[in-house]
């Protein structure tokens, strides 16, 4: 009885060892009659058993069945296309990128060792030439998949393109790797389309790729920083900025302004110091680089320095707004701390060191403070209310009440 069992056992095991080979060939026969991408949904459903099965999860051939299959709907789908039917750009898309995930995995597993040691390949050469031969289609799609506004699917498709000649598991069959201004524009497409899709460690990963290789496009690194600084990633923000600021040196101070910023929120003084002092030391007529070393001694408390920074950065370029609007900000900071000091003071005192010391300050922060509002009018809301401020303490109704109007 006991042998009976044993045997029976041994009999469960080959039926089910046949019943998943047996599921792989019917899948292989369905994909064969696929004819649309529903079609090939329901496939795909048949033969997943047999990805996590022990005896076909390993098997390459499990994989490239689908895989296969795939690219064959996909060329299908091209070719009705190419006379005039109507097709779903978006489906013919998604049988390119289902087609692809499964042959890299049918090729990771295309190994097998034979009784003397040898390795061999049994679908190596095929798997390898269908992806080359279809590099040119990722492009495509993604683009098909950017108008459709399917973002995440654009982001695949155009990371596909990018890596498919760097792929050293494809061997002499790979295509001629991409001149890099084209692969650093499609890896900037598929950060933009992560992006949109709002993924954004896949955006972020994206215009890694485009930084590596190098993009002289420098509203991108704008928006990498803005992916980096949505996910609030100071690391990242401070790497991208450094990048593009070795890139591109002065032709956008942003790049500049954006690691100091980045060094001060890190409490890193002395790195943003000798940044600064290098930068200077570079383009001595540079504004902004004075008008940063105002922003890092504020940060740091010291008000008089400060001060004197953005007095600095406003003397070498009268036409920079920040640098206005800090300078007029600082003099009504000084005005408050002089206020502060006057508590023994009779009012007789007070009234004339208000008159001849305190307003004076006022007077020439309302000239700095209007002239960074007329600067750049869309951007300088704050300086007209540090106006109101300085307005109302000088009495002066008449501007005040022309500064509450452009508040509104």
């Amino acid at each position: 009885m006991k042998k009976i069992c044993v045997l029976s056992l041994g009999l469960l095991a080959a039926a089910s060892m046949s019943a998943q080979t047996a599921t792989v060939k019917e899948a292989e026969k369905a994909f064969k009659g696929v004819n649309s991408y529903g079609d090939y949904q329901k496939a795909v459903q048949v033969i997943t058993p047999a990805f996590s099965n022990p005896e076909t999860q390993n098997n390459a051939q499990t994989y490239w069945i689908p895989g296969k299959a795939g690219f064959k709907l996909y060329d299908d789908m091209y070719g009705q296309k190419a006379i005039g039917k109507e097709v779903n750009l978006d489906e013919m898309g998604d049988a390119l990128l289902e087609g692809y995930k499964y042959a890299l995995k049918a090729l990771s597993l295309d190994t097998v060792t034979d009784a003397k040691g040898k390795v061999k390949t049994k679908f190596s050469k095929e798997i390898t030439q269908t992806i080359a031969g279809h590099h040119a289609d990722f492009a495509n799609s993604g683009s098909g998949y950017w108008d459709s506004k399917n973002y995440p699917k654009a982001y695949e498709a155009f990371m596909a393109y990018v890596a498919i000649p760097n792929n050293p598991s494809l061997g002499q069959a790979a295509p001629k790797a991409l001149p890099d201004s084209v692969a650093a524009q499609m890896a900037y497409y598929a950060g933009l389309a992560a992006w949109q899709g709002e993924m954004l460690p896949e955006a972020a990963s994206a215009f890694e790729k485009m930084m590596e290789i190098g993009y002289d496009d420098m509203a991108a690194y704008d928006y990498a920083y803005s992916v980096a600084y949505q996910m609030n990633d100071e690391a990242r923000k401070l790497k991208y900025s450094q990048i593009a600021y070795d890139r591109f040196g002065k032709a956008k101070p942003e790049f500049l302004q954006r690691i100091i910023s980045s060094y001060i929120a890190e409490k890193k003084y002395d790195d943003a110091m000798n940044l600064l002092e290098t930068a200077i030391k570079n383009d001595p007529t540079n504004g902004t680089n004075y008008y940063l070393i105002g922003v890092l001694y504020d940060d740091k408390g010291d008000k008089e320095k400060s001060q004197e920074a953005f007095k600095k950065a406003v003397e070498i370029d009268p036409n920079n707004a920040m640098a206005n609007f800090s300078y007029g900000t600082s003099l009504i900071q000084q005005y408050e701390r002089l206020d502060e000091k006057t508590g023994d003071m009779s009012q007789v005192e007070y009234n004339k060191y208000r008159v001849e010391t305190m307003n004076p300050l006022l007077k020439e922060a309302s000239t700095y403070l209007e002239k960074a509002y007329e600067l750049d009018p869309d951007n300088m809301t704050n300086a007209l209310t540090n106006l109101k401020i300085v307005y109302y303490n000088l009495n002066d109704g008449a501007n005040l009440d022309r500064v509450e109007k452009l508040l509104l």
